[in-house]
């Protein structure tokens, strides 16, 4: 019997492909490393008390179109590669096919939110909402003080390191758990610039952020950038547990 199977458009796009002409507000700022801690599952070590935020327009995103994103970082070291990174405890975005392959392939905990960045008179202010709720407002200057790449290579982000489970469809335990890795690939950086920055946060429980309270704001970026998705590695393969661990 001929089949009538009609192939459906994935959601995940192949990879790699380029992302151009992506506008991104990068905050820095001091937590406490006990609260950062609370965020980072076994297996890695925290750096520090610093906690970046990263604001994406991407405007020209490839097979995704154009979509928004908050990227929320916390430096850690893959205790057994000595892989240094930052991982991801919460990512929003407001692409369902950007959020299936985060989600899919690399084990990112991604969920929708509606993020917003742009100019608003000289301020550049950037939100992230979920719920109705406003969880996360940054500002910085307009076009403070002229900086080069070397200002965000100060911050180790370059590597992106994530827990990725995928619990078994029986409910007996994880199918797959295991840590991973990516990287910014052939990253072109057009202009950057430096600041003040400030971040105000509101909680919600299930955009928990304000879990990781602001104690200091260490700078703001606001750059664009062109660079390329690919695909990731592991890290480390993990056993399964009796029970399933995934996250939110």
């Amino acid at each position: 019997m001929t089949s009538t199977y009609t192939a459906l458009p994935p959601n995940t796009p192949s990879l790699p492909f380029r992302m151009r002409n992506a506008e991104i507000l990068t905050v820095v700022y001091r937590s406490t490393r006990e609260a950062a801690a609370r965020f980072v599952p076994e297996g890695l070590a925290v750096l520090g008390d610093r906690v970046i935020l990263h604001f994406y327009n991407l405007h020209d995103a490839g097979p995704y179109g154009s979509y928004s994103e908050l990227a929320v970082h916390i430096p850690v070291e893959h205790t057994r590669s000595g892989t240094r990174g930052a991982f991801s405890p919460l990512l929003f975005l407001s692409s369902d096919a950007a959020i299936a392959s985060g989600r899919e392939l690399f084990g990112q905990p991604k969920k929708a939110a509606r993020i917003t960045l742009g100019e608003q008179g000289d301020l550049v202010v950037a939100r992230a909402e979920r719920n109705g709720i406003d969880f996360v407002t940054a500002t910085t200057p307009c076009r403070q003080i002229a900086a080069t790449p070397a200002a965000l290579q100060r911050f180790s982000f370059g590597t992106n390191i994530n827990l990725k489970i995928i619990p078994a469809v029986d409910g007996t335990g994880d199918a797959i758990r295991e840590f991973t890795a990516r990287d910014f690939s052939d990253l072109t950086i057009h202009e950057v610039w430096e600041g003040f920055g400030t971040v105000e946060l509101r909680p919600n429980a299930h955009a928990p952020l304000h879990l990781l309270p602001v104690v200091d704001v260490e700078t703001a970026l606001h750059w664009r950038a062109d660079f390329t998705a690919t695909y990731g590695r592991v890290l480390e393969r993990l056993a399964s547990g009796a029970e399933s661990h995934t996250r939110a």
